[in-house]
């Protein structure tokens, strides 16, 4: 694999790899093309550009950060993302296709990855994209211009400034609207962003992206969601999670940012207390990408419900602690089953939590349970084992899971692991907190072998929310308000195993 960087090195390297393979003789020429937008004639950019034969690539990161759009790379399986405002697009090395949503399209040639950026053929991507993401752009050849799509909304959330204050730091975001400051969002994320969700915004990404930030705030990004915009502001300081508020005649959002209270540092003994307590959840929404689970009769994916659920805990647990959440994924991408214990383990996570929703053949079969990691003592544990270890076969290799095929191994780590007591009680606090706010049958913790779960160092559990195979549980999935409700009850449950652990904790030191 190709492991340059910049446009020259690019270039000489695709060169050799061409003469490598004995592909016939093309041209490498290197070139741009212009980006212009109709509603903002001040505004261009450019893409720079190379040639293989008469096809000519562009840089989908340049092209992303053009249009102030997101990207995530998964170096698993050499996937790229990119989320523009009407949908993301999924581009993967070497291939001559892009998914958009679950609908495929072939480019003239593949994609090409040389490590680090991913290329595509420029002419096709441009004709995709006004068809699908970027509704009504086009590629001029005369001019050798990609003109934007025209603007069709009218934002109500603009540019952004940032003031340091005596007492902390203040962004300002100018706004068009009166935003009602009691349901807005706001949250930080592992990856040190400060993420504001406004109910109601409709953002201009550009103008937010372009504005001038200072202080502890690097960069400014927005992101047009169905029914909000999220703000996302770069952190180069660890903070609290701020005051927002709206000022008066819909003028200006402000974020308020308090410097940090420095508490003077206690003894020893203290200080060996605090390293123990429950301060870190790991959050492990089940599936995800290519890995899409189960599906229900009505086309409910579990990876979709596993993930919503998980973001709402982890926005509820923020809310209403100080604990530290990690995700093994926030995006709908694909994470190998060891990728997900290694997440947690190396973000010194205190709680592991899986979350999955069920199926089963009989379609009567309904309720929640949860499930710890024991040797799986009925044929129900055997079968459900067997359906989410079945993972592994998505993986583009599955050779380190080969010692987990001896039953006798696999039966030795779960019978030493150190967290199982801890596992069990958890996941009793779990069955007696859920019934406190679903409606639904409750079928008790249960023990198997989960592959996903061997090696976290930490209390860990499954937690099968529903069955998506049984028609009516499949459409309370399916709510809002419900997956909020199993999200409000997986906190409750954490929070009584906290204060519990905790105690004894202290006791023990």
């Amino acid at each position: 694999m190709i492991r340059h960087t910049g446009y020259t090195q690019l270039l000489f390297g695709l060169f050799q790899v061409l003469l490598i393979t004995v592909l016939a003789p093309v041209t490498l020429q290197a070139d741009e093309i212009r980006v212009v937008f109709p509603d903002q004639p001040q505004r261009g950019a450019v893409l720079r550009t190379f040639y293989l034969g008469n096809i000519e690539y562009i840089n989908t990161q340049e092209l992303a950060d053009i249009f102030s759009a997101g990207a995530y790379v998964n170096d698993d399986v050499d996937k790229q993302v990119i989320y523009f405002r009407e949908g993301e697009i999924k581009i993967t090395a070497f291939s001559s296709f892009v998914v958009i949503g679950d609908q495929a399209y072939q480019m003239p040639a593949p994609s090409y990855f040389d490590g680090q950026n991913y290329f595509v053929p420029a002419r096709s991507l441009f004709t995709i994209l006004g068809l699908t993401v970027l509704k009504g752009s086009r590629y001029d050849e005369a001019r050798r211009a990609f003109i934007g799509p025209p603007s069709l909304t009218k934002y109500n959330i603009h540019s952004a400034s940032v003031g340091t204050k005596q007492n902390g730091t203040l962004i300002r975001v100018k706004t068009s609207k009166q935003f009602d400051g009691a349901n807005i969002e706001r949250y930080i994320t592992d990856g040190g962003w400060l993420v504001v969700v406004v109910p109601g915004g409709i953002v201009d990404s550009v103008a937010l992206a372009h504005s001038t930030m200072g202080g502890i705030i690097r960069e400014a990004v927005g992101h047009q969601l169905a029914q909000a915009a999220e703000l996302r502001f770069k952190l180069t300081a660890k903070i609290s999670p701020p005051e927002v508020y709206q000022v008066a005649q819909g003028a200006e959002l402000h974020i308020a940012i308090r410097n940090p209270v420095r508490r003077p540092s206690g003894d020893r003994t203290k200080q060996m207390r605090e390293q123990w307590y429950l301060d870190t959840i790991v959050l492990d929404p089940g599936h995800g990408g290519k890995d899409g689970g189960t599906v229900g009769r009505g086309g409910l994916k579990e990876k979709t419900v596993t993930l919503d659920v998980a973001l709402r805990l982890g926005r509820l647990i923020k809310r209403n602690s100080n604990m530290r959440v990690v995700y093994t994924r926030d995006e709908d991408v694909f994470v190998p089953l060891f990728q997900r214990t290694k997440i947690a383990n190396e973000n010194d996570g205190k709680i592991f939590i899986s979350i999955h929703v069920n199926s089963a053949e009989s379609r009567s079969a309904h309720g929640f349970e949860t499930w710890f990691l024991a040797p799986a003592n009925t044929p129900e544990a055997i079968a459900i084992a067997q359906r989410e270890n079945s993972a592994i076969l998505l993986e583009e290799s599955n050779h380190r899971y080969q010692e987990f095929s001896d039953e006798a191994l696999i039966l030795s780590t779960m019978a030493h692991s150190t967290w199982m007591r801890e596992s069990e009680d958890l996941g009793a606090i779990i069955q007696s907190q859920l019934p406190k706010r679903l409606e639904a049958t409750n079928r008790g913790i249960k023990q198997t072998g989960f592959i996903v779960l061997i090696g976290a160092s930490m209390p860990k559990i499954l937690v099968e929310i529903g069955f998506i195979s049984n028609r009516m549980e499949e459409k309370k999935l399916g709510q809002n308000a419900y997956r909020q409700r199993i999200a409000e009850g997986l906190l409750g449950a954490i929070m009584t195993f906290k204060k519990k652990y905790e105690v004894a904790l202290l006791k023990e030191q």
